[in-house]
């Protein structure tokens, strides 16, 4: 609760810097106050639901408990789809810009102050409009995806692949759910993004967390050398849970032979190495 507080006093402030037009129904919303403007039954509905909604959503404690209800899945900024910005700068934005021209005056000019007014209106909006950011890829990350596609593309031609399930790398795991349905992993993108499991009851048990630990360590330090006997304990947990098709970094083959070694000795399992591709090795638990 602590943390969604957090968020909640912090979020105003660096939406409104990434979002001005939040600025825009605020300001709205204060003219209609100060200038006393007579407004319609529904224009009313309209504007109170609005404060209402604004209230709810910058207010820490009631935006703190919008965010939970909401799950984690969602961050702050998506607490304003609550609000109608769109519709109340659409309505506040013609009633100004009706009245700000004078089209009630019919001297022959209401057309091109029309025009005008619309032109700087156009120009506002644009102004204090949120054009986006452009995400980059460096080419390091572009290059990891490249290699893990091509461990994808190569085990889609395995025989075994319908037989088990995929235990490898996170890059290689997405990879296998981007480019095809057919390969199962064991565990999915909600292991390391647990607001992708918001709405899911099920849990990873600790034995799965460690597989997915064991093998990010793994990955980062493929040379280093383990406890050849916590690493067969490790890979026969992985059996345990179905997934006999493993991918591994290349610069850990040393370490995983012999971990199939004693995974041979005390589990009586065989192990065979199918192939390299793209700097990982594939191996194939019978």
């Amino acid at each position: 609760m602590r943390e969604l507080l957090q968020n909640a006093v912090s979020g105003p402030a660096s939406y409104f810097q990434s979002n001005h037009m939040a600025v825009l129904v605020l300001g709205l919303l204060l003219y209609v106050l100060a200038a006393g403007k007579r407004c319609r039954r529904r224009e009313k509905r309209l504007l109170a639901l609005t404060a209402a909604e604004l209230v709810l959503v910058i207010f820490p404690i009631s935006g703190a408990c919008l965010m939970m209800y909401q799950t984690r899945f969602y961050s702050y900024p998506w607490l304003w789809c609550l609000v109608p910005v769109t519709l109340c700068i659409a309505w506040g934005g013609t009633e100004l810009l009706w009245e700000l021209t004078g089209q009630n005056r019919r001297d022959g000019r209401a057309g091109l102050r029309l025009a005008v007014g619309t032109g700087v209106l156009l120009a506002l909006l644009l102004l204090l409009g949120n054009l986006g950011r452009v995400q980059t890829v460096s080419e390091e990350e572009k290059a990891q995806r490249s290699r893990a596609a091509q461990v994808v593309d190569y085990l889609q031609q395995m025989s075994q692949l319908q037989e088990t399930l995929l235990w490898g790398p996170r890059s290689v795991l997405e990879a296998a759910r981007q480019q095809t349905g057919e390969i199962r992993v064991l565990y999915g993108r909600n292991m390391w993004e647990p607001e992708a499991a918001a709405y899911a009851y099920d849990v990873y048990t600790e034995e799965e967390q460690r597989l997915f630990d064991w093998m990010e360590a793994l990955e980062r330090d493929a040379a280093e050398n383990g406890s050849d006997r916590m690493d067969a304990y490790t890979l026969f947990a992985a059996v345990g849970y179905g997934a006999r098709l493993w991918v591994f970094p290349a610069e850990a083959t040393d370490r995983i032979t012999l971990a199939c070694d004693w995974l041979q000795e005390e589990y009586d399992l065989q192990v065979q190495a199918l192939g390299e591709v793209a700097g990982y090795t594939i191996w194939y638990c019978e």
